[in-house]
């Protein structure tokens, strides 16, 4: 019997470890994965644990205890009698919370298995990169189309790799952060710091006058909606990628009407559709993509994590992603150091 712990969110602000078992001999459908690292979101899983999660105003709120985590890569140690499509040794992404093993039942778990020259951390991170892709194909990315995206966190940073690699010219990045800005230059997007660039002017002077095709929203800040519908050039669209939590005031006539602007959600969970051949772009073939984008090259990971922890220290860095949340990029936390 192995002993192995993850990490539980049981209130607002307070996470613990807990421990569970696994027998020598998983059940029938289940596969063991010895973790080697996962990625901190500090999207969802920061304002899950920080409260600010616009689920926690509903009629029915999520309900604590809550695993944290969803991003860990690893290798495959056990599988069950009836599982046919896994076996040991092999190197997997999966959707499990953080925890030094997951416990994962084939019929409900999602699993990718990594391509040889994807590396683990990549696998974590393509998880996100997944939620990306959601934002550039409901916004409908086409060659030679200007794009812009505000906000280069994960989610922004592989947004704009993706809208490039989607044919769009040029694709301009947003954000305050200096960091963040070279790292995205780094991977050819045309990245700004409104503080030193105007980038109304910008995205004008790229385009002609005729402002963007597609603005992508990442930040997650629902101020800064109304900047996105600014950037909207005639019968443009904006997607809301990064979850705006709250309301913003907009002049829905100059901004959306005038303009014939479309404004679209891209919540991860549009993805989360059976395989139809209308819309064949389910959850698992846009992450199975970003793996063969990271494999072949095409999608870079250089620079996008930030802090490697060791997990005894995740409560630590939780509470710094809540009171400085601009001092961090990507968070690993490595199982195997």
């Amino acid at each position: 019997m192995t002993q192995g712990r993850r990490l539980v969110c049981k209130a607002i602000g307070r996470i613990e470890w807990e421990t569970f078992e696994i027998a020598e001999a998983p059940g029938p459908h289940e596969v063991v994965v010895k973790a080697a690292c996962s990625l901190i979101s500090a999207g969802t899983e920061l304002a899950m644990y920080s409260g600010s999660h616009s689920g926690f105003s509903r009629p029915d709120p999520p309900q604590f205890p809550m695993d944290m985590g969803y991003a860990l890569a690893g290798s495959v140690q056990a599988v069950g009698c009836e599982v046919t499509e896994w076996a040991r040794g092999d190197r997997v992404v999966v959707y499990a919370p953080h925890g030094d093993w997951a416990l994962c039942d084939v019929r409900t778990t999602k699993m990718w298995r990594l391509p040889p020259d994807v590396t683990l951390e990549q696998g974590t991170l393509a998880v996100l990169g997944g939620v990306s892709a959601v934002g550039v194909r409901e916004g409908k990315v086409t060659l030679g189309e200007t794009v812009v995206v505000l906000g280069l966190g994960l989610i922004g940073q592989f947004a704009a790799q993706l809208s490039r690699l989607s044919g769009a010219r040029p694709v301009i990045g947003v954000d305050l952060l200096p960091s963040r800005v070279r790292t995205a230059g780094a991977s050819g997007i045309r990245a700004l710091n409104p503080n030193r660039s105007d980038v109304g002017q910008t995205v004008k002077e790229v385009t002609s006058g005729r402002m963007a095709e597609v603005v992508i929203e990442a930040t997650g800040n629902p101020h800064v909606v109304p900047q996105a519908l600014d950037l909207a050039g005639d019968g443009g669209r904006v997607v809301l990628l990064g979850s705006p939590r709250g309301t913003a005031e907009i002049d829905l006539y100059r901004a959306v009407h005038h303009k014939g602007v479309s404004l679209i959600g891209a919540h991860a969970r549009v993805s989360g559709h059976a395989y139809t051949t209308r819309d064949p772009w389910t959850r698992e073939r846009n992450l199975d993509l970003v793996l063969r984008l990271f494999a072949d090259g095409s999608l870079l990971s250089e620079g996008l994590i930030s802090h490697r922890i060791r997990p005894d220290d995740a409560g630590e860095t939780y509470e710094m992603l809540v009171e400085r949340p601009n001092d961090f990029l990507g968070v690993l936390i490595e199982w195997e150091s």
